[in-house]
């Protein structure tokens, strides 16, 4: 086998220096750092960092941050350790750090609404009797996460609570109790309050307020009169004095149970005692709602006599007070020919 010359042989070594560094500068030109970048995993990787690290993306480079709170990695740093792994980099982008987060499952509005609150009801138990304790958060949750692994979940570790002027200062921890995490600080106000009936729709008087007419509206406890409505039972059947507006808080007065007998209209009577029963018809000298005792004037006899309004045009006579069979026979009779 014939013998290559040295002058060959070092030609050879210098055509293969020259293709390693030509594919090390390519590899170097292909790995652009990112500036910011999110991860999913509890590590940061070089693979997270450059948009291509080849072999070393799974290099791990430094504990990922807790979810919702952004850490910043410094380019000197990254530098390091991505030579180290074979990616020749340059900061031809002049950066200084890359921020990094941590994506994950926000904590909901109510989770921490009742965690703050269950809180402030064990400093202030007499908030508790005088209604729902409303939360007022005047500090960003935006920060308030969980690792998608994780299920959400918050706990109160310490809480400032002013009952003069409710407002607080809470230290909480996301998850739970996980000791690991870091301590939060949340701001806001804390006050009493009732959930009180109001109406979806604009009704007329003679209109009948039905449940689905109702709907719920929250409002301070201090807001709420003692003739404000706060039952739904308390609306349902009956009829507004005046045109109502929807949304708008309601006062006793402003309903009153349906009109069922018209002054004047023509009012069926009975009477039942036992098997008998009597009937006759009259005129309505008032008007009268559902359990009214009003005067009819009887269309026979021309007495005015008083019966219960039972129905619409529909009444019943009843005796003032405890009498025999025959006696109040005897009166229904005379009142009803």
């Amino acid at each position: 086998m014939p013998r290559i010359p040295l002058s060959q042989t070092w030609t050879l070594l210098n055509i293969v220096i020259a293709i390693w560094v030509l594919f090390s500068l390519s590899q170097a030109e292909a790995a652009i750092l990112r500036p910011s970048v999110s991860v999913a995993g509890e590590h940061i990787t070089l693979g997270d960092l450059f948009d291509d690290a080849g072999a070393a993306s799974s290099v791990i480079i430094a504990i990922a941050p807790p979810p919702g709170v952004p850490t910043a990695i410094s380019v000197s740093r990254i530098s390091q350790v991505a030579r180290r792994n074979g990616i020749a980099w340059r900061n031809t982008q002049g950066l200084t750090r890359v921020v990094v987060t941590r994506s994950g499952i926000l904590i909901g509005d109510e989770l921490i609404e009742e965690a703050l609150a269950a809180s402030i009801a064990e400093q202030a138990p007499n908030m508790v009797t005088k209604g729902i304790i409303e939360i007022v958060l005047t500090s960003s949750i935006d920060h308030l996460m969980v690792s998608e692994s994780t299920l959400p979940s918050m706990s109160v570790e310490h809480m400032n609570f002013d009952q003069r002027s409710g407002r607080f200062i809470a230290a909480v921890r996301v998850p739970a109790n996980d000791n690991t995490a870091p301590l939060r600080r949340l701001t806001g106000r804390a006050y009493p309050a009732l959930d009180i009936p109001v109406l979806t729709r604009r009704i007329s008087p003679g209109d009948k307020i039905e449940e689905a007419d109702i709907n719920w509206l929250r409002l301070p406890a201090t807001r709420i009169s003692q003739n404000i409505i706060d039952n739904a039972n308390d609306l349902i059947g009956f009829t507004p004095k005046r045109t109502l507006r929807p949304g708008e808080p309601l006062r006793g007065g402003d309903i009153e149970a349906p009109r069922l007998v018209e002054k004047g209209a023509i009012v069926s009577i009975s009477y039942t005692l036992g098997r008998m029963n009597l009937s006759s018809r009259g005129r309505a000298l008032e008007e009268g709602a559902l359990g009214d005792t009003i005067k009819v004037l009887n269309e026979r006899s021309h007495r005015t006599i008083e019966v219960k309004v039972t129905g619409m045009n529909e009444a019943i006579i009843e005796p003032s007070y405890p009498v025999s069979q025959a006696v109040s026979s005897a009166q229904a009779t005379t009142a009803i020919n």
